[in-house]
């Protein structure tokens, strides 16, 4: 009888969810980490700035006047947009170097941060009409600037901001930027994970309880509450991340060099 009460209890306990092992540990295995695209042949290969829309992926071509192209993630295949009406729109909101450094989806709109750090803002792709545009600088100053990827938290915009003012410490010139998207405002700044200092490619997006960011072969896990790190991993294949993007599964990480991998959690 003893052997029996024994043996029900150690089956209550196998079967509850509070002691039993969780496949889905919402940690990435980082020895699952894919190489599954490549840019097609043919354009630049460069991006700069990487988002998900809910059904594609987009990634923004690096000084190439606001052209961009899209990867289907059940297929795998690619489409190029040259259309000038959206080209001419992405470099409006871009400013100065009429590319974008970063961009996210809010909404069903596509907002962009421009490579110069001088503006950004939202664009309505139904009709690819500018709706708001945020101009000026994070400091006034004669070094470069750089927004290199944004992201939406549901409330607030998230840019990774990048200063080339290498007398400062990193925790000075690598910074998220907690942005009120009604307004422009910067509500809160946040050291980012440093990384190399002549190189502003940053990859951040947010998924749903917290903000990723990539840098070099380190990726981040932030509390959007402190900016404090809270976990970190290495990726031994990924040299140089551009964009960083969440379907709801996995982690998509878009290079550079137009390599884009995939991390499930």
């Amino acid at each position: 009888m003893r052997n029996v009460l024994l043996l029900t209890v150690l089956a209550i306990l196998l079967s509850c969810p509070c002691v039993a092992a969780n496949p889905n540990s919402g940690e990435p295995d980082v020895e699952k980490l894919q190489l599954v695209a490549q840019l097609p042949a043919g354009l630049p290969q460069r991006v700069q700035g990487f988002a998900y829309d809910g059904e594609k992926f987009w990634a923004a071509l690096y000084l190439d006047r606001g052209r961009y192209v899209t990867l289907d993630p059940s297929t795998l295949g690619w489409e190029v947009y040259d259309r000038d009406e959206h080209r001419k729109v992405i470099r409006e909101v871009s400013g100065a170097f009429e590319t974008a450094g970063g961009i996210c989806f809010v909404g069903g709109k596509l907002w962009v941060a421009g490579a110069y750090g001088e503006s950004f803002g939202a664009i309505e792709t139904r009709d690819w009409k500018v709706e708001r545009i945020f101009k000026g600088k994070q400091r006034e100053d004669s070094a470069s600037q750089f927004y290199s990827s944004m992201t939406y938290d549901g409330s607030y915009l998230w840019i990774v901001w990048h200063w080339f003012k290498y007398k400062l410490p990193v925790s000075q010139t690598q910074l998220l930027l907690k942005v009120n998207p009604e307004t422009g405002e910067v509500v809160a700044e946040y050291p980012a994970p440093a990384g190399t200092r002549n190189d502003g490619t940053h990859g951040l997006t947010w998924d749903g309880a917290r903000l990723w960011h990539a840098k070099g072969n380190r990726l981040s896990s932030i509390d959007p509450s402190t900016g404090r790190v809270t976990a970190q991993y290495t990726l031994k294949q990924i040299k140089r991340p551009s964009g960083l993007a969440w379907d709801g599964q996995a982690l998509w990480l878009a290079e550079f060099d137009g390599k884009v991998w995939r991390l499930p959690l």
